[in-house]
């Protein structure tokens, strides 16, 4: 017959966490807002570098439904989303989620809209615009809602 031993070791990461010590909170946050600025220039080109690129697959989209350039689109998009926030303009960030959803809503019912496309790519350029009163944005965004809405249900893009 033989022992058998249950060993468990013993984390050296819960140990630290558990350790008092480290900086306070409002420290940490002032950090982390001095680390984001040195970045915002560098965000900021890297988001317009991808508006440019998505204004460019969207100049070569047909009027006929073309998965693969939605596919291009929304990865260009996603890769954009929460670099808005880093470069104070948040509201990029819900432009590039509506655009997203759209194109999920398109390709989810194998629908084509070139020009609801179009409206979300030129926002993403309105959006970007330095020092764009808080009322505009949310104006904008509010379509944004109303046409990636209109797109959610297989009726409705029926009817479009």
């Amino acid at each position: 017959m033989s022992n058998v031993r249950f060993v468990f070791p013993k984390h050296r990461l819960a140990e630290v966490l558990r350790q008092p010590g480290g900086l306070p909170v409002s420290e940490a946050l002032e950090r982390a807002h001095a680390n984001l600025e040195l970045i915002k220039p560098n965000c900021r080109a890297e988001l317009m570098e991808l508006l440019e690129m998505a204004e460019a697959r969207f100049a070569t989209l047909g009027e006929t439904y073309d998965d693969a350039g939605l596919v291009e689109l929304y990865s260009l998009a996603v890769r954009g989303i929460g670099a808005g926030t880093v470069c104070g303009a948040p509201a990029v960030d819900e432009g590039l989620t509506s655009l997203c959803d759209l194109i999920d809503h398109l390709r989810t019912h194998q629908t084509y809209d070139r020009n609801a496309i179009g409206v979300n790519v030129r926002a993403w350029r309105l959006l970007t615009t330095p020092n764009l009163p808080a009322e505009g944005a949310a104006s904008v965004l509010d379509g944004l809602r109303k046409v990636s809405k209109r797109y959610a249900e297989p009726a409705k893009a029926a009817q479009a």
